[in-house]
């Protein structure tokens, strides 16, 4: 009896050890995440649920990396999860059509350039693409160049804008990459305008998901020709409180004129959802320079930002006495919130500023018709 108790023992020590050896080989590539054997069978539910989803047909990457392993870890249900590997699908074939994409315009320009080769020297001026022309041809470098000795002169004579890079905790991932990306239409909408605002990210932290996105969206990020100042550092240290304005939808006086001496803040997004909590920061003070919270909202996390902002004056956007808003929230994104202010800055006019709102936020003419008929 006690020989067969010790083979049945052994037999099944034999079984566990082989199930730990096909964890371990299955899990190796993320060993660095695999620190317990509940994180280790996780992983390999994880790449269960990734093949059975490709032999069904669903939209899935072709290969998880670490990055998106330690993403799918931090799910709790399995609807997320097959979101999130949907977003990763899609993202791998635009990375797979643009290198398509680029193929092919380098196989056609070879092209071109052998057939410009073989061609015969013209008896006479021949005038067109690829030819002699009257005009001066203006290069993208030169374009660039003009373009950053205006965020030069902005950096010296300019407004201020800061970007509050301090929200990281309260958003997901896919909040993350969509915050980085706004972070670069804004970057490009501030570079594309005539007179400029000289751009400082506080509160940024180089290894946070924001921060990560964005230098991803924007590897030159720290190029000295930017002009792009990244600090980890408050606002508060940077500037003075009595030169901040902060505008809410939720303040009494509404923001009529534009004044170039003062300094506003502009939390990103506007959150209209109504809330005890919200209201009663509401009458809290807000101040600051031109700032935009680089804060992607879903739910209730208007409050998050608010409760940053402390101080006696705060100003509002009049939408309604220009437009006719539609149903939703008045949210809008970074480079649109800038243009508008930039707008603004430049003309002092509220319609011209207000038509860089999206035309699907406001309310159509057949809806009007439909209303009042």
């Amino acid at each position: 009896m006690n020989a067969g108790q010790e083979l049945l023992e052994n037999k099944e020590e034999t079984s566990v050890n082989q199930q730990n050896d096909e964890l371990d080989s299955k899990v190796a590539k993320y060993a660095d995440l695999a620190t317990d054997l509940e994180k280790k069978k996780k992983i390999l539910m994880i790449l269960m649920e990734h093949e059975v989803a490709k032999l069904e047909g669903r939209k899935v990457p072709s290969k998880i990396t670490i990055e998106d392993m330690k993403e799918l870890l931090s799910t709790y249900s399995f609807s997320s999860r097959v979101k999130y590997m949907r977003f990763l699908a899609e993202k791998e074939c635009k990375k797979i059509a643009e290198r398509r994409r680029k193929e092919t315009k380098t196989m056609e320009r070879e092209k071109w350039l052998i057939e410009k080769e073989n061609l015969e020297p013209a008896e006479h001026i021949q005038y067109g693409i690829g030819h002699n022309t009257m005009v001066l041809r203006v290069r993208r470098s030169s374009i660039l160049r003009y373009a950053y000795q205006r965020l030069a002169n902005s950096v010296l004579y300019g407004q201020k804008l800061v970007v509050d890079m301090d929200f990281d905790c309260f958003m997901r991932k896919q909040d993350c990459n969509n915050c980085g990306e706004q972070l670069l239409e804004l970057y490009s909408a501030n570079r594309k305008n005539i007179y400029p605002f000289d751009l400082t990210f506080c509160n940024a932290d180089l290894n946070s998901p924001t921060m990560s996105a964005f230098r991803r969206y924007m590897p030159n990020l720290f190029a000295p020709d930017n002009f792009i100042t990244v600090t980890d550092m408050s606002y508060l240290d940077i500037y003075p409180k009595e030169k901040l304005v902060y505008i809410t939808p939720y303040a009494k006086e509404p923001l009529k004129v534009y004044d170039h001496n003062a300094v506003y803040i502009i939390v990103f997004p506007f959150c209209l959802l109504r809330s005890f909590f919200f209201v009663f920061l509401m009458f809290w003070g807000l101040i600051w320079d031109f700032f935009l919270g680089g804060f992607v909202v879903n739910g209730l996390k208007g409050p998050v930002v608010l409760a940053k902002a402390k101080g006696p004056n705060s100003q509002f956007f009049s939408y309604d006495e220009y437009l006719l808003w539609g149903r939703g929230n008045k949210s809008l994104p970074l480079n649109q919130l800038l243009q508008i202010l930039l707008e603004m800055k430049n003309t002092n006019d509220w319609k011209k500023a207000f038509s860089y709102v999206p035309q699907r936020k406001l309310v159509r003419s057949l809806d009007l018709y439909t209303e009042y008929s």
